[in-house]
């Protein structure tokens, strides 16, 4: 049998496009319980798993709402079906074409990959915080300028950082999506109010 890749909760919200609050809720109360108990005090999930997440997605809540029976169904069919991607057959008349979630799936898996082969965490390197390889630029950093600027906003970020390539600044999203930062920000001395630097 072939070892299925897994994924973490973050990684497969952004391999999946499903939010990271319905991946609990399909973990702690659909059919991916089994994901609590892949490694003791981590939620892990497999590829069977985030197709059926992504697949789960495509049923508008507003005009399908998928019972638990259904959802566990959908689940079994796509883990029976894997190794062929294609039709699968879902409910009494109607049939699941996979291949165009796999295929979504795969591209983004591939993105994720490429947005980790980006990044490099050196502890001589800005104490170990994740930069992007070749530079000592913040991932972290890059992502938030990129969130919400605009087309002409990314154009000044890349003249800004010549280093940087047009591409960096997707996977930089990607990469913090899927790798969000942990515990508080990290306190700098240009951050004290004014009356404590006196």
């Amino acid at each position: 049998m072939i070892e299925e890749r897994t994924f973490t909760p973050s990684e497969a919200a952004v391999v999946s496009g499903v939010s990271l609050s319905t991946i609990h809720k399909a973990i702690d109360e659909g059919p991916l319980g089994s994901a609590r108990e892949r490694e003791a005090g981590k939620r892990i999930l497999t590829e069977t798993d985030v197709v059926y997440l992504a697949a789960s997605s495509i049923f508008d809540p507003k005009l399908t709402q998928l019972t638990d029976r259904a959802k566990t169904r959908l689940r079994k069919a796509i883990s029976s079906s894997r190794r062929k991607a294609g039709r699968i057959p879902f409910l009494e008349g109607l049939d699941l074409d996979l291949r165009p979630v796999v295929a979504k799936v795969r591209s983004k898996t591939a993105l994720l990959d490429r947005a980790k082969k980006m990044v490099v965490v050196n502890p001589r390197v800005r104490g170990g915080e994740p930069v992007i390889r070749g530079t000592r630029i913040g991932v972290y950093e890059v992502a938030a300028m990129v969130q919400d600027a605009t087309k002409e906003e990314r154009e000044e970020i890349l003249a800004g950082y010549p280093t940087l390539k047009r591409e960096q600044l997707e996977l930089a999203l990607i990469f913090a999506a899927a790798h969000p930062r942990r515990g508080r920000p990290p306190r700098h001395p240009w951050h004290r109010p004014v009356a404590a630097r006196a």
